[in-house]
């Protein structure tokens, strides 16, 4: 099926042609069906623009470097680093200050093939990447060149995991977007994720009838898939024998006998084994030397998922393996904290356990920052981050001032990106403030502060507390580190805190040592001290 047609002229310099807004070679056209030649992705033009892309990247010239990621996806639209790189680019881009789009960038890609609208898409939601529109109609243009001979599949599926989080996080969700969105993940057999659209749709509209039973049939596709079952052809016809009946049905169930576990590992292992480079077989292994539940087969498990990593190039098998890295890690810290408490007076098995501790702490933030990279559109994925990063500062502080006021400031903007999301924006914003307290920039930490409690619900619910909690102590810095009116002006209005929330809470943390000391403050400044 010959969809695209290439003519050529010559010309293919990365860095000579690139951002010409329409075809990002300047003499390279796609055409519509009945073109001169069927389209063929060309991976070694494809990495000269990248290579290029990476290099401006690297001097902050994010602008350009979106549009060479961009020229580059011309000649491969199926890359996924290209894409993925693409929004890393587009993040920087929109994280300096009042960015805004060049002409240039803003009028390219406008060629009607379908290339040029793919990349047009991608373009669009990357500028605007909570418009969950875009989002959806970039996946649509992926799921339309995975229709012809191109495969955009693996493209599909990670843009339409980020489309998801756009369409959840809608202040108005719509229903006609959440059906595109299932559409468009059905035609790439990516049917969990159809499933998940259309469980969207369906909580806003339940009285359509004919949705519900379109997102069972998918669910029970999603099934097929994972199961390996989906061949071709009628699943049935997989099903060679009541034993292969007997291990579905096994799977499926929630409590599993230790004898099921093993026989469902057993065939799952040898499935594997007769095709090792099948991803649902790969799938069902790793689930099954999971659910085991011992720290062998966990390992295991870990292993199975790195190699598939390498053999596909799929982030979410290195996911897989970080996840249950951390999960080993995070018994042996246990086991650490245990051995502290039980003798109390042992500051060898103290200092165990904080090094541990800090390790573990070290090996969330190198599993997050993956994280990120891979998804730059993910601001849930940042908000770990910087809470990982931020906790880790806090542990520091003690013994590594320095050391903590370093991680301090990578908290910074990661979370001033990550309150954008209102899923988490009043925790972002708590994080926020304290870090800008942490380094001495006690202003900047009371705005903070003002903003999120102006912006919160209920301030005598447990967030609401924690954030004027946190105001208090920003005021109480200024008090203590400046002088005059502005300072005494700080005491004030931080001692009022302090007493509404004794008020409210008398036994919260220290707020009648914090209150008390304020008090001495406030004598102490009012009488010129």
């Amino acid at each position: 099926m010959a969809l695209f047609g290439r003519k050529k002229s010559g010309g293919e310099d990365a860095g000579s042609d690139s951002g010409k807004g329409g075809n990002g070679n300047g003499d390279t056209k796609v055409a519509a069906a009945g073109g001169d030649e069927a389209f063929k992705p060309n991976p070694d033009k494809a990495a000269r623009f990248f290579t290029h892309a990476k290099t401006v990247h690297e001097t902050t010239n994010f602008e350009y470097a979106m549009r060479l990621w961009l020229d580059g996806l011309r000649h491969d639209p199926t890359d996924l680093s290209g894409v993925t790189r693409f929004f890393q680019s587009a993040a920087s881009f929109l994280g300096q200050p009042k960015a805004k789009p060049s002409k240039e960038t803003a009028g390219a890609f406008k060629g009607k093939d379908p290339v040029d609208k793919y990349l047009r898409g991608l373009l669009e939601w990357g500028l605007k990447p909570e418009d969950s529109s875009l989002a959806v109609g970039a996946v649509e243009g992926a799921s339309r060149l995975n229709a012809s001979d191109l495969d955009l599949g693996e493209v599909a599926y990670w843009l339409a995991e980020r489309a998801l989080v756009a369409v959840r996080s809608d202040k108005k969700p719509r229903k006609d977007q959440a059906l595109k969105l299932m559409e468009a993940c059905s035609k790439v057999g990516a049917f969990d994720l159809a499933v998940q659209a259309g469980e969207i749709a369906v909580k806003m509209d339940p009285t359509d009838g004919e949705l519900a039973t379109r997102v069972r049939n998918f669910s029970a596709q999603a099934a097929m898939s994972r199961g390996g079952f989906e061949q071709g052809g009628d699943f049935r016809r997989n099903i060679k024998d009541a034993e292969a009946q007997r291990r579905m049905e096994e799977e499926q169930r929630i409590v599993k006998t230790e004898d099921t576990k093993e026989r469902l590992l057993k065939a799952a292992e040898e499935d594997y084994r007769l095709r090792p480079t099948d991803i649902p077989a790969i799938n069902k292994y790793a689930r099954a030397l999971r659910e085991m539940g011992d720290e062998a087969n966990e390992r295991k498990a870990m292993n199975l998922y790195a190699k598939a990593y390498e053999d596909t190039k799929q982030f979410r098998f290195r996911e897989e393996a970080g996840e249950l890295r951390l999960r080993l890690a995070r018994r042996a810290l246990r086991r650490y904290r245990d051995a502290a408490e039980a003798n109390p007076g042992d500051e060898a098995a103290a200092k165990q356990a904080r090094q541990a501790e800090i390790k573990f702490r070290e090996m969330e933030i190198e599993e997050s920052k993956l994280k990120v990279e891979n998804y730059p559109t993910d601001l849930t994925k940042k908000f770990e981050l910087g809470s990982r990063l931020f906790e880790l500062a806090r542990l520091k502080q003690s013994d590594d001032a320095k050391g903590a006021k370093d991680l301090y400031e990578q908290v910074i903007p990661l979370l001033q990106e990550a309150k954008s999301d209102p899923r988490s924006r009043s925790a972002a914003s708590n994080y926020l403030g304290q870090a800008f307290a942490a380094i001495g920039w006690n202003d900047e930490a009371i705005d903070t502060f003002r903003g999120a409690i102006e912006q919160h619900d209920d301030q005598t619910n447990e967030r609401g507390m924690e954030l004027r909690y946190g105001l208090m102590l920003a005021l109480k810095g200024k008090a203590i580190s400046a002088s005059g009116a502005g300072a005494i002006g700080a005491a004030e209005e931080a001692e009022k805190l302090a007493s509404a929330i004794a008020i409210q809470q008398f036994n919260y943390r220290d707020i009648r040592d914090q209150r008390e000391a304020l008090k001495k403050r406030l004598e102490e400044l009012r009488a010129g001290g």
